[in-house]
């Protein structure tokens, strides 16, 4: 009887577990300022709620390297971000009470001109974001790839056409040392004949010979 209550208290506690895991509530950061990190956003909303994952989406390599070919800013930047919150009612209390609200307090705050773009995304579960970032990451691989392939097929051709003018310029050299006039070939196109073309060319059958000569047959004497 002891050990049912041991594995009931148990099942108890692993089904609250879960069910507390369930409870989490994921907030969406729609803008990221520069020079915000994770670390920063955990440490402006820790006093809020007690937080649990943090996630910032870095910008694209391309991007960075074309605002550092600019001048711009060398750092990473990040377009969006995820906070997890222990409590969904955290959550939806921080999302209501902050959004579109002074990051910053004070004026000195590096973030005081900067608004808050939060969102609380209902029935969200942070397996959803894992998902999501293993599906950028397969099309970004398959992008590469695919411009890997286009990059060797332009490659092959540009040697293509460069071994073929070496070898025309090799036979164009040789006809001059023989003396003779050097033209390259040219290739004759010819349009493809049209049906009334084609009948016109037909020899036309005199119906009348043929018909006399059928009936001559039919009406001989014999």
């Amino acid at each position: 009887m002891c050990k049912m209550n041991e594995g009931a208290e148990t099942l108890v506690k692993s089904t609250s577990e879960v069910t507390k895991k369930y409870k989490h509530g994921v907030l969406y950061l729609g803008r990221v300022p520069e020079k915000m990190t994770p670390s920063r956003v955990r440490q402006m909303l820790a006093k809020y709620g007690e937080i649990g994952r943090v996630f910032l989406q870095a910008e694209d390599d391309y991007f960075r390297q074309q605002r550092r070919k600019r001048g711009g800013s060398k750092a990473r930047l990040y377009t969006e971000g995820w906070i997890e919150f222990k409590k969904k009612r955290t959550a939806k209390r921080i999302a209501a009470s902050l959004h579109n609200t002074r990051m910053g307090e004070k004026k000195r705050d590096s973030y005081y001109d900067e608004l808050w773009s939060l969102k609380y995304l209902p029935r969200f579960k942070w397996a959803h974001l894992v998902e999501r970032l293993e599906f950028e990451k397969q099309v970004r691989i398959q992008r590469g790839r695919m411009e890997l392939t286009q990059a060797k097929k332009e490659t092959a051709a540009y040697i293509q056409n460069v071994e073929q003018s070496k070898r025309l310029q090799k036979m164009k050299e040789k006809k001059e040392k023989q003396g003779k006039v050097w033209t390259q070939g040219q290739h004759e196109f010819h349009q493809v004949r049209t049906e009334s073309e084609i009948n016109h060319e037909r020899p036309v059958k005199q119906s009348g010979k043929i018909a006399k000569s059928t009936l001559a047959k039919i009406f001989k004497k014999t």
